[in-house]
């Protein structure tokens, strides 16, 4: 049974003991030999500027050193390294990591040794020619409106990306995409930043690597247009085409904020007569052509009468 009285009066000196013992078990333990694997950079240097990786490189290698304990409680604190030298190499290069102990590089004051190179054993390096080229980018996103809602438009900031990569990479790869989105019952205009999806295949850097997109949800308006003159293209020498009406009104379905600055103006009702027509027929339809973003257009009448004739020669 300990006794209490006599703790109280030596505590100091049981404690210190104690510290004692456990700082001298400490320092015989620090002055054995141990093994210890912990898994460092893998770092590239002299790399030709012209030149880039076909593919994505092993970015850590696992080594197993040896040495004292008070070395190897400092090591993780180290900036200890696997260093391949690239200077030499132009296209493919197969290294056995286990055959080079020497490049692992790290202070001459840690007094520890590698005793291997767990993984990876080989390291395969292809070098191309480096390309720097602006690729456009694929918004992925699902989006649905409340009843009376539109999506309107979806714009780009930027619409295109840098990406800085293996020449043999741009013959396949033409368009970068973004992560996917899912966006429910929308009723407002906003904006989303999309992250680009990584290139898997090859070693490539994206400048930026994400981009902002505007979705422009508005409400869905309809308006109509009277007194759009209706105009024959493309009517040869001799012939004169004269459409029946020569205006209508259209009738557009869009966004409440698109629609409201727009005006008959802003249209064209438009009948190719070599498309359009041929002889016999009775009702032709006509082409609609706007700048405007507008989700939906017809004409009233929806079709015209053409009357053909020769002009007469003068």
């Amino acid at each position: 049974m300990i006794n209490t009285e006599n703790f109280k009066r030596n505590y100091k000196t049981i404690i210190g003991v104690t510290l004692l013992a456990f700082l001298l078990w400490f320092m015989v333990k620090m002055d054995k030999v141990y093994e210890y694997t912990i898994d460092i950079p893998i770092q590239y240097v002299n790399l030709d500027t012209s030149r880039v990786f076909k593919h994505p490189q092993s970015a850590t290698a696992r080594v197993e050193f040896v040495g004292k304990g008070k070395d190897m409680l400092r090591l993780p604190f180290y900036h200890i390294r696997y260093q391949v030298d690239l200077s030499d190499v132009s296209g493919h290069l197969e290294l056995d990591l286990s055959r080079h102990p020497e490049y692992v590089r790290y202070p001459g004051e840690l007094n520890v040794s590698v005793k291997s190179i767990i993984r990876p054993r080989i390291l395969v390096i292809d070098l191309d020619k480096k390309v720097r080229r602006k690729l456009p980018v694929k918004v992925q996103y699902e989006l649905t409106t409340p009843p009376g809602y539109i999506l309107v438009d979806v714009k780009k900031k930027p619409d295109s990306v840098l990406v800085t990569g293996p020449g043999e990479m741009f013959k396949t790869l033409k368009e970068l995409v973004t992560e996917k989105r899912t966006f429910s019952q929308v009723s407002r205009a906003f904006w989303e930043t999309f992250p680009l999806q990584k290139v898997t295949d090859y070693f490539a850097r994206c400048q930026p690597s994400q981009i902002d997109v505007f979705f422009d949800v508005q409400r869905l308006a309809e308006k109509e247009l009277p007194g759009v003159p209706v105009e024959v293209v493309n009517v040869p020498k001799g012939v004169q085409a004269i459409p029946l009406p020569s205006e209508a009104t259209l009738y557009i379905k869009g966004g409440e904020k698109i629609l409201a600055d727009m005006s008959e103006k802003d249209f064209q009702i438009v009948i190719d007569f070599k498309k359009d027509w041929h002889p016999g027929m009775q009702k032709v339809k006509a082409t609609i052509l706007t700048t405007g973003n507008v989700l939906y257009m017809e004409t009233r009448p929806p079709e015209f009468e053409l009357i053909v004739q020769k002009m007469r020669s003068k």
